[in-house]
């Protein structure tokens, strides 16, 4: 006897298999990297458009790198940070969303201006804007891998997070952020 689970998922999501550990891995180091450079181009060309008065706040990683040990900020932007934010800023928003009938495009720009907005809040309009590309690129990368189940969504963006977060402690310690 074969015992059965009810898919929740919705029908274009059934009997779809997960793909295999090292794929999904490559594919959040991809995934992270390109969100990177989308956020350091954002940065830029934000920083050369909008007056330094317009900002706000300076919380990103040069600021955290001063007040925390070196272990410590490796184990909050590597680990804890990416677990938490891609629970926070995609799976919740986008699995209320899915079971609320949204379209894809709709769930993205609503998980993206809710990441944008807190960041705003703990950060301001620089951080905003930034937050724009990355939230973007994370809530597409969690739909992207959503089909075979939350699971291979969380843990894929999850990853993506964290190589993004490597990539950019990197720079900040080069000095490309500041």
């Amino acid at each position: 006897m074969q015992v059965r689970s009810r898919n929740v998922s919705g029908p274009d999501d059934a009997d779809k298999p997960a793909p295999p550990v090292l794929q999904l891995a490559l594919a959040g180091l991809g995934w992270g990297l390109l969100t990177c450079v989308l956020c350091f181009v954002i940065l830029f060309v934000t920083k050369w458009l909008l007056p330094p008065e317009y900002w706000g706040a300076h919380t990103g990683l040069t600021k955290f790198k001063r007040e925390v040990s070196l272990p410590m900020l490796v184990f909050w932007v590597v680990i804890y940070s990416p677990i938490l934010e891609t629970f926070l800023g995609q799976l919740l928003p986008l699995e209320i969303l899915k079971r609320l009938g949204a379209s894809r495009q709709l769930s993205i720009f609503i998980a993206t201006i809710l990441w944008a907005i807190v960041h705003y809040i703990s950060g301001g309009l620089l951080h905003a804007i930034v937050a724009l590309g990355s939230g973007s690129m994370f809530s597409f990368v969690y739909l992207r891998y959503r089909a075979p189940g939350v699971a291979v969504a969380y843990a894929t963006t999850t990853f993506s997070r964290a190589c993004n977060n490597i990539a950019i402690l990197v720079a900040v310690f080069y000095g490309l952020d500041a």
